[in-house]
């Protein structure tokens, strides 16, 4: 499975220097999602959970990335008038973690189509490795980990008035969150870090080798 270098990820750091070069206050509450805008991305959902969030004015929900939708999205966001969103350009993987850090939840989601039921998005581990609860719009495997690491809350994908719940959910309860945002952490350190699945597969070509 995909997975995630624990190290590059500090669950404490706070992303302060982000959100100052990106005009985010320190006070808000920001939902991020990092990567492809793209068709499969379905960030439209999102776009509509913030329209219906539009005054709760503490929520920021921040799209990270670029792609061929990305343009789509920013018309549709000014057309809406929505001032709670935030287009952001893409982040190196070296500078991931200071954009997670930033964060106060994280935004994976994908279209309603059975064939996503089978993908672990990379970027769900490196949610979980700095710490963040997840917001998961997602069915399939992906939710199976995040469910057995109590590492954030499943929205029905497609469902924008789920997600915009599932939002304020993790928003009015910043202790539970807290702790998914932990759990998910220490699950990835223990089943998916890196460094621990390169040594099973290390484990694995060995014994290949030994049976020859």
């Amino acid at each position: 499975p995909n997975g995630a270098d624990a190290a590059m990820f500090d669950p404490s750091a706070d992303g302060a220097d982000y959100r100052t070069a990106h005009d985010i206050p320190n006070d808000a509450f920001m939902v991020l999602y990092a990567g492809a805008h793209g068709m499969s991305n379905d960030l439209g959902v999102m776009l509509e959970a913030a329209h219906i969030l539009k005054d709760e004015e503490q929520i920021i929900f921040a799209f990270v990335g670029d792609g061929k939708e990305k343009a789509n999205l920013m018309e549709k966001s000014e057309e809406l008038g929505l001032k709670n969103v935030r287009f952001l350009p893409p982040v190196p993987k070296e500078e991931m973690s200071e954009a997670l850090a930033a964060s106060d939840a994280c935004l994976a989601i994908l279209k309603p189509l059975e064939m996503y039921k089978t993908v672990y998005p990379n970027k769900v581990f490196d949610y979980m490795a700095a710490g963040r609860p997840v917001i998961l719009a997602i069915d399939g495997v992906v939710r199976e980990v995040v469910d057995e690491a109590d590492a954030g809350v499943f929205s029905e994908p497609g469902d924008a008035c789920e997600l915009a719940e599932k939002v304020l959910q993790v928003y009015t309860n910043p202790e539970a969150s807290r702790v998914m945002g932990q759990n998910g952490r220490n699950y990835v350190e223990e089943h998916f870090d890196r460094g621990k699945l390169a040594a099973k597969l290390e484990g694995i070509f060995q014994d290949v080798i030994a049976r020859e």
